[in-house]
């Protein structure tokens, strides 16, 4: 297949006089705007678009950008080479579609809206497509050259950005100004925001997009065109049934962004912390506009309550990681409501927030007046659910099982609080299996998350709180408690383990055994704390005592002499549902038979009454504390 380069100008002429006009009337609404006004009012004449399927996008395509040379083939974005429509992922000189605002910048995905959004899909060279990846748009030094030749786009090595070719730059420009418009974080929509500088996604995939003054040169130096106009219109007619109005008021791009607004006049009111929980802090205020309306608001966190205040003329980019005790995030207007998550527990944090208006070197914010603050502490809630016993039994390996303890004084309930049981696999960073928590988990009691249900039961006689193929540790395997997340997104509260590391040979290591946490440890631990823990060397399902821990056994020696022997322990009056571990206190009272120890053992606390004798004829007594 040849690839043809792209000579459009006559025929696109009247490809365009074939097609509609803008409605009568589209616009009205937005008459006489600018700022932040005239986009608000923009995205409610273009939002509730009819929505695409991901997969139909591929056949819209081969409409939306027919070769008007050649009804058979597409035009490719970026290097405006002619493809054959059924060239559809053909390889290395086949087509796919090709997201302009990159889904990464935001991770919507391919799922409807933003992600089907014919207005920023277009057909694209696989491989030129692979290698602009979700780049930001900046000028270039060096010319990329695809393996069919030369592009015409340029990238800086270095410096994820890419240039396209002079013919399509406002074209563009154009995509990107419409998604910013159309996306503005209702109905839980993303919320896409055009920035003056590039690295945009970064590692968390902001929903921003770089480079807002090269994209306002582009649009200027590359003016709107007979093929973007036609685009626009089968768009609105065939298939979403609305418009780039970039393209059809060009002007409007300058109104918005090209001409700066006035500072915001006025400060947010009621600005408060609203609820709170052990890792999260929920603020809210009042926009509280006036003559001049802000674009966005600053709003700052840290754990020490000195500030300083935004510059004019420096953008800063969302700071979410909390964990140095500081972090901030911009906020869009109209919002008046920010959750920061992945917070410590028993933390004080302070808050300040700036109104701002403009981008990139233009903006303005408003640092004079009385500026907005608040004070609170997050709840001691996570400092009470800790690991307390690792399962990974010698003679069934599906009776596996973690157990949890609630050593607090109140009910967690996981509907109302995020909580995740992790494993990570033999140390490596892309082996994590994260399990949601549900149900609750009542004060001094335990929850039970195990490999299979039925050989769980089967095994024990009893059924877990919850079942999941991520307890699948088999000795060498780390699990993790986080709080308002996964291991990407919650905060680590309590390990078993150490992350990254192979539990193989390490202190850790549970193998074919059991690792119970000490009686007194009640304190959750975000690193691994041996002393705290008691694992045994072989152990089988016999030795296993789920749904049981911190428990205060006396010995009453009803059955036998024998420690092992759970019919000669009383638990609060009531024969024991197991002997002795590690997550038991002892008291040895003195009857008329006492306890022999025979086999391995454990407790971390042990009492022996007046006259009391404990002997160890065979096997070990291993004590915690």
């Amino acid at each position: 297949m040849k690839k043809a380069l792209f000579i459009i100008l006559f025929l696109l002429v009247y490809f365009y006089s074939s097609q509609g006009q803008i409605p009568s009337g589209y616009y009205d609404s937005a008459s006489g705007l600018s700022g932040v006004a005239l986009k608000t009012v923009l995205n409610n004449i273009i939002d509730g678009h009819t929505e695409r399927i991901y997969d139909s996008v591929k056949f819209d395509l081969r409409v939306t950008d027919e070769d008007p040379n050649n009804s058979d083939n597409i035009i490719c974005l970026y290097t405006g080479w002619s493809y054959a429509k059924s060239a559809w992922d053909a390889g290395s000189e086949g087509w796919n579609r090709e997201h302009v605002w990159s889904k990464s910048h935001g991770d919507f995905g391919n799922t409807p809206p933003a992600g089907t959004d014919l207005h920023h899909l277009r057909p694209a060279d696989i491989s030129v497509n692979s290698t602009k990846s979700n780049r930001d748009f900046d000028f270039g030094t060096i010319e990329v050259i695809d393996g069919s030749g030369a592009t015409g786009c340029k990238i800086i090595p270095g410096v994820w950005a890419w240039e396209p070719r002079d013919s399509e730059k406002g074209d563009v420009a154009r995509m990107i100004f419409y998604m910013a418009t159309r996306y503005e974080g209702e109905n839980s929509e993303v919320d896409l925001e055009i920035v003056d500088y590039v690295n945009t996604a970064g590692t968390t995939n902001e929903p921003f997009y770089g480079k807002l003054s090269t994209l306002l040169l582009w649009h200027a130096s590359d003016p709107v065109d007979a093929w973007e106009i036609n685009r626009n219109n089968i768009i609105y007619t065939d298939y979403q049934n609305n418009r780039n109005p970039y393209i059809d008021h060009p002007e409007y791009v300058d109104l918005i962004w090209g001409n700066p607004n006035s500072e915001p006049s006025n400060h947010v009111t009621s600005f408060s912390v609203g609820s709170a929980t052990s890792s999260s802090l929920v603020l809210t205020w009042d926009d509280n506009d006036g003559a001049n309306l802000a674009d966005k608001f600053f709003l700052m966190i840290n754990n020490t309550g000195s500030f300083m205040s935004p510059v004019d003329g420096v953008e800063n980019s969302n700071d979410t990681d909390i964990s140095d005790g500081s972090g901030h995030v911009n906020v869009s207007h109209g919002d008046e409501t920010y959750t920061f998550t992945r917070l410590s527990a028993n933390i004080t944090y302070y808050f300040k927030i700036f109104p701002y208006a403009n981008f990139g070197t233009n903006i303005d914010y408003k640092t004079d007046g009385t500026i907005p603050n608040a004070t609170t502490s997050t709840s001691t809630e996570n400092l009470s659910l800790i690991i307390s016993e690792v399962v990974d039994p010698n003679d069934v390996y599906q009776a596996r099982f973690v157990e949890l303890y609630n050593a607090g004084i109140s009910t967690i309930d996981f509907g109302n609080d995020t909580w995740y049981l992790c494993r990570q696999a033999n140390g490596s960073s892309t082996s994590w299996g994260n399990i949601l928590l549900t149900g609750s988990i009542n004060a001094k009691d335990t929850y039970v998350v195990s490999y299979n249900e039925t050989s769980f039961n089967t095994s024990y006689s009893i059924y877990p709180d919850k079942y999941n193929g991520n307890i699948s540790g088999n000795g060498n395997d780390g699990y993790f408690l986080y709080s308002g997340g996964d291991n990407n997104t919650g905060v680590l509260i309590d390990a078993f383990g150490v992350i990254d590391i192979d539990g193989s040979g390490e202190d850790w290591e549970y193998e074919d055994s059991k690792a119970v946490r000490k009686y007194l440890d009640t304190i959750p631990s975000a690193s691994w704390q041996a002393e705290q823990w008691i694992i045994n060397s072989v152990a089988n399902v016999e030795h296993m005592t789920p749904g049981w821990h911190h428990t205060s056994l006396i010995w009453t020696g009803t059955q036998s002499s024998s420690w092992k022997d759970k019919d000669n322990w009383a638990d609060g009056g009531n024969n024991s549902d197991y002997p002795p571990d590690a997550g038991c206190k002892i008291n040895i009272s003195t009857t008329s038979i006492q306890p022999i120890i025979s086999t391995e053992s454990a407790c971390d606390i042990i009492e022996l009454n007046t006259g009391a004798v404990l002997t160890i004829s065979t096997g070990s007594l291993i004590i915690g504390h």
